[in-house]
């Protein structure tokens, strides 16, 4: 253990003496500036294109991870934040002007607890995720198989959701407890108008 704190304390100096390195540190910020960025982008644009069903503008900002990509129905105006995994096998439909912030987590199958095996076999049960028009999905959220979100339902950071989401909820927490609701009557009236994120704001 000494011998590995030494080895680390070692391997720090050195490191901060690169960061000394003006050029080091130039180079450091360049790429977390410039580089980076335009790296998520052609990230992002590579996925889209993978998506086959998709309606018009998606965008998809910087490396998600899809499975059961034939499986995949994404609707117009759609964003989806960096880090996201949906697994599809068992059908996912995420409607129009449907935000995902970063890190979001979908599921449509899960293994079987009454299998030949013990904890699981290699059989899975499928169940399809729909996702409504207009729902706001945020950082961190991990959606169940199953899973109903109807229009407009706002879905806090970290949440884990199942079941039906009713629609204009405002649902927060790890058993997703609704905690309020949109004003449909202006949510509806948005909608006619078509104030979409996504179409407001085309390059967010």
């Amino acid at each position: 253990m000494k011998f590995k704190r030494k080895i680390d304390k070692f391997f720090d100096v050195i490191f901060d003496l690169l960061l000394l390195n003006p050029v080091i540190k130039l180079f450091i910020t360049l790429k977390m500036r410039y580089i980076k960025p335009r790296i998520n982008k052609i990230e992002g644009l590579i996925n889209v294109e993978k998506i086959k069903q998709k309606g018009k503008d998606l965008r998809i900002h910087g490396s998600i991870s899809i499975t059961g990509i034939d499986k995949l129905q994404i609707g117009d105006y759609v964003r989806i934040g960096k880090g996201a995994y949906f697994s599809c096998e068992g059908g996912l439909t995420i409607g129009n002007n449907v935000q995902f912030s970063r890190n979001v987590l979908i599921y449509t199958n899960s293994h079987d607890i009454n299998s030949a095996a013990i904890p699981y076999d290699k059989n899975y049960i499928y169940k399809p995720v729909i996702i409504g028009n207009s729902v706001w999905i945020g950082m961190n959220v991990t959606i169940a198989p199953g899973t109903i979100i109807e229009d407009g339902a706002v879905i806090g950071m970290g949440t884990v959701v199942s079941g039906v989401v009713p629609k204009g909820s405002i649902v927060v927490g790890k058993k997703h407890r609704i905690i309020g609701y949109r004003d449909m009557d202006e949510f509806n009236k948005k909608d006619l108008d078509q104030k979409y994120f996504g179409l407001l704001f085309p390059d967010s």
